[in-house]
């Protein structure tokens, strides 16, 4: 089987250098599982840069659409989007598993870099029908035609799913609605039952980050304040002066909402700001820590071992050297 490596962990673990340094090794490319990476200037807030060796504006990082390149390394699944679109789980598996294809077919090893735990699961596991969420932007768009246009859409994209409802569901709208939807996320989709995930045809290694819990808000914190010093909070104000709303902003979640509230005085000083967005980042931490527990054949490795990234490549060495 073809392979994969997947970095993943709770944020501030250092999993971006840990994956670069594992490409550099292996021949690989960087696949970016985050929910909010993927949209165009989320750059300072989000970490797009690994371990601060590097600033956004650098002429040394090459930047097209859809994947930065760092020190010849490509990182896929950045500035997928622009920013005022929705971007959903459904959208981000289909996108990423077209660009692993690709990568696996240059012969490269895809590393996928993950934080957003159901992002990765999605992607390596499957996504079951009821989980793929609505694409409200595709309902509004579908909600005005008639039931007539609806079943001749249905039919073009896929006859053999036409074919499979019953005389009721093909005379309900809702229905057919919901079966273009999900073919809009892959047309090869079984729309009778899920998404199939990369783990059917890959072998997938999955190496884990992890350390103490209050090591893990230190990191955070250092993080942080970095992120401010290197003009996070610029980066919000430039967002809002170029249109994004501050609902919008909101709904980006953690360090972007508390900077929305900044923006709009509802956090008043600076010493404010950092100490919620620290608060914010430490509750995130503990739900990623309680998801990735549930996470099935990770190899964990603790980022305060200093022998930790030798122990690392010597698994993956072990791993890909094996037919």
């Amino acid at each position: 089987m073809k392979k994969i490596l997947v970095i993943l962990g709770p944020t501030a673990t250092g999993k971006t250098d840990v994956a670069l340094f594992l490409a550099d090794k292996f021949n690989g490319e960087l696949v970016a599982c985050d929910s909010r990476q993927v949209y165009v200037g989320l750059d300072v807030g989000t970490g797009k840069l690994p371990s601060g060796r590097w600033k956004v504006d650098d002429g040394r990082l090459k930047k097209g659409r859809g994947y930065w390149e760092i020190d010849g390394v490509k990182i896929w699944m950045y500035d997928v989007v622009n920013i005022d679109r929705q971007y959903t789980v459904a959208d981000y598996v289909k996108d990423a598993s077209r660009v692993i294809d690709d990568i696996v077919a240059r012969g490269r090893l895809p590393v996928i870099v993950g934080g957003t735990g159901l992002y990765l699961r999605a992607l390596l596991e499957g996504l079951d029908n009821l989980q793929i969420p609505n694409d409200q932007n595709l309902r509004d768009k579908l909600g005005k035609l008639t039931l007539l246009q609806l079943q001749k859409k249905l039919q073009k994209l896929s006859l053999k799913r036409w074919e499979e409802l019953n005389n009721s569901d093909r005379n309900n709208s809702r229905r057919i609605l919901r079966s273009i939807e999900l073919l809009s996320v892959n047309p090869y989709i079984d729309t009778k039952k899920s998404y199939l995930g990369l783990d059917k045809k890959f072998n997938i290694l999955k190496i884990g980050l992890t350390a103490p819990r209050q090591e893990l808000y230190k990191k955070v914190d250092s993080r942080i304040l970095k992120r401010l010093s290197e003009g996070m909070l610029g980066e919000a104000e430039d967002l809002f002066k170029k249109g994004l709303t501050i609902k919008r902003m909101k709904s980006l979640g953690l360090e972007y909402g508390v900077l929305a509230d900044f923006l709009v005085g509802e956090i008043k000083t600076q010493t404010e700001l950092t100490s919620i967005l620290k608060g914010k980042v430490h509750r995130f931490v503990r739900r990623q820590l309680t998801w990735f527990k549930k996470e099935r054949d990770v190899l964990w490795f603790d980022i305060t071992d200093k022998n930790m990234s030798l122990k690392i490549a010597k698994t993956v060495h072990k791993w890909y050297d094996t037919p």
